[in-house]
């Protein structure tokens, strides 16, 4: 069927809370919160700040660009926000992608660019907002915390210098950090991605069919084990 991708990016974070210029999150949020508390800057100070407040941002915008594109102006069926989750690396990209028909894409990208800007302007997060976020981000870390390759994931580089705010806290103190974030927290946070115009990267793909492709109407199946004179267990 004929169907067409569309592609929104902007700047972000890496998983722990560092930009490209080698600043953190909790540094710019503390910087920009002018009349932060003295327990509003102990919180910040926590090396799994800007981990918690990308997790409870990434969950918030799924929820916001489901009930916008797809239910409000049911132009697609799906559309996804997801970050890089880069350790090492300073920096990283945050990515929505939404499939639609051909003729709703260049629409559904729209709706996914005002989306994003409402998110941060004429339509911040609320305090219910945050509080499902908050469900889901902990009920999903409990969840994997019974598989084995999630304690390997939080475990892994642990104490290399190159993953500076990955260590024994990121792990003890989840539940506590992620509890302890506000809606301040997040919008701030918010402020640290490139989400303005200016700031986007767009793109749409669309199916073509090849040249010389002639459509008979009948589609035919691939060959399968067993399909050959004799089946699969003749010699």
């Amino acid at each position: 069927d004929p169907r067409a991708v569309a592609y929104v990016a902007g700047a972000a974070p890496n998983l722990w809370g560092f930009l490209a210029d080698g600043s953190t999150v909790a540094q710019k949020v503390s910087v920009a919160d002018k009349r932060a508390s003295d327990y509003d800057k102990q919180r910040r100070a926590h090396p799994l700040f800007g981990n918690a407040a990308l997790a409870l941002i990434s969950e918030i915008a799924n929820r916001r660009l489901f009930s916008t594109v797809r239910e409000r102006k049911q132009l697609t069926y799906d559309a996804n926000f997801s970050l890089t989750g880069f350790e090492r690396m300073k920096g990283g990209w945050f990515l929505v992608t939404v499939t639609a028909s051909k003729e709703k894409a260049q629409r559904a990208l729209e709706a996914c660019k005002e989306t994003l800007e409402a998110l941060r302007t004429s339509n911040p997060i609320s305090p219910d907002n945050l509080e499902s976020a908050k469900r889901v981000v902990l009920n999903r870390h409990e969840g994997e915390l019974r598989t084995s390759s999630y304690w390997a994931t939080m475990m892994s580089g642990i104490q290399e210098e190159s993953v500076p705010l990955k260590g024994p806290l990121s792990v003890t103190d989840y539940h506590a950090v992620i509890e302890s974030m506000t809606t301040r927290d997040l919008q701030l946070t918010l402020e640290c991605m490139g989400l303005d115009d200016s700031e986007l990267y767009t793109a749409i793909g669309k199916t073509v069919q090849p040249e010389g492709l002639v459509d008979d109407g009948i589609v035919k199946a691939s060959p399968m084990a067993g399909m050959g004179r004799g089946g699969a267990l003749m010699n």
